[in-house]
């Protein structure tokens, strides 16, 4: 039988440690279940706004974007297919975008906004179809991109574009939209091109950025605003997000010259580097409060072999190592640790699940209805394990200076 452990919980359990060890115990306890609590509540708060904004950007965009340049030569649909395993192909869709310059006059002053276009088919909206859409009550969704027989075509503007232009779907409110360089005039020089377009319905991504830029038209009536300008491409979703680097390498290293893949997460690299900084930043506090707590770990561990030196003595003269002697109390440190983190990661994730059942509303100007958590379990389980170390390599120090004693010398004066 090994009697390490049980040595080790005998004295845990005791009250002859000292006067103030028990309640020492309490303290590091205490001290490492409140660092691990804040530790799991922050790091889920923060990945919780991470996916968040990562599904907000997947709500208009696609995992991977296909542009072609001007003068390349046509792709099939069929072609960037048979460059994606089908296991891992979700959909595609083709596109049309460019800048334009959006007027209304809705007030009685002329009122404009640089905005970008975006042409979709109607029957095939891809990563459109996870937006938040307004539309007048007798109005059929999107297909009202693609109705014909109407003086005016149709547009679906971003909420935000609502406030800056003064319009609104309700109140069949018209827009200009102008592409600068859309058509080559007489004399060889770039000419603008105008439409008019009914505001059909409004948009709600959750980004600024989007919602304050962008117009969705359909994809003929893009074309034929944008003119020279235009950019086409195709959106391609996966089943899984993680694949796009491997599909990227596919696409990329088979595309005809004059096509540019990119993915998601380079177009938005320094959002979700910022946010990858911040959560490392926000873990290096909470470790560092972790950090603190140990130092009470190692006072109780250093009152603790300093009241039992005469028991080590009388372990070490009937035969017991100094490293049996080290193993004993670290066993007793990490029983404080795994006690403190088990205390902290239960009261974490109680508290995690309290504001995910009762979620807590965010003031508006955060652009996000309520905070957002979400639980990364193998973290949580890395925070526990990082819990216990810590509590391990903060008694170190004084169980070494105990396992040096000459058992002779303090049994002499016991």
């Amino acid at each position: 039988m090994n009697l390490t452990p049980w040595i080790a919980c005998r004295y845990f359990l005791s009250r002859r440690s000292g006067r103030f060890a028990p309640f020492l115990a309490v303290v590091a306890i205490t001290g490492v279940a409140v660092g691990m609590m804040a530790l799991v509540v922050i790091m889920s708060v923060m990945l919780g706004f991470r996916g968040e904004i990562a599904d907000r950007l997947l709500g208009f965009d696609a995992h991977i974007t296909l542009i072609r340049q001007p003068g390349a030569p046509a792709f099939s649909e069929e072609a960037i297919r048979e460059m994606i395993p089908e296991a891992k192909l979700r959909d595609m869709v083709p596109f049309v975008k460019g800048e334009v310059i959006a007027m209304s006059f809705s007030t009685g002053e002329p009122l404009s906004q640089g905005a970008q276009v975006r042409g979709i088919d109607p029957e095939r909206p891809g990563p459109m179809e996870r937006l938040e859409l307004a539309f007048p009550s007798f109005s059929p969704g999107l297909a009202v991109l693609s109705e014909r027989g109407r003086r005016l075509s149709n547009a679906i503007i971003g909420s935000e574009i609502i406030v800056q232009l003064v319009v609104h779907p309700d109140f069949g409110d018209t827009i200009d939209l102008i592409a600068p360089l859309a058509a080559v005039g007489p004399t060889g020089e770039m000419e603008p091109n105008r439409r008019s377009f009914t505001v059909a319905g409004v948009f709600h991504s959750g980004l600024f950025d989007y919602d304050s830029k962008h117009i969705l038209l359909s994809i003929p009536e893009a074309k034929r605003l944008l003119g020279e300008q235009a950019s086409e491409g195709w959106q391609i979703r996966l089943y899984d997000p993680t694949d796009v680097p491997t599909v990227l390498g596919l696409l990329n290293t088979s595309l005809p010259t004059g096509w540019k893949a990119s993915g998601w997460h380079q177009r938005n690299r320094k959002l979700f580097a910022a946010l990858k900084l911040e959560r490392v930043a926000m873990g290096a506090v909470m470790l560092m409060a972790l950090l603190i707590a140990s130092f009470s770990i190692a006072g109780v561990l250093l009152l603790i072999t300093s009241a039992r030196r005469r028991d080590m003595a009388i372990l070490a003269a009937i035969g017991m190592t100094a490293k049996g002697l080290v193993r004993i109390f670290l066993t007793h440190a990490a029983i404080i640790g795994a006690a403190g983190a088990a205390v902290g990661l239960g009261a974490g994730l109680t508290l995690c699940a309290a504001i995910m059942r009762w979620p807590i509303r965010l003031p508006d100007s955060y652009y996000l209805d309520v905070l957002p958590v979400r639980i990364d379990a193998p973290l949580i389980l890395l925070f526990a394990a990082v819990g216990v170390l810590v509590a391990v390599a903060a008694s170190l120090h004084p169980i070494r200076q105990a396992a040096r004693m000459h058992p002779i010398e303090v049994l002499r004066y016991e």
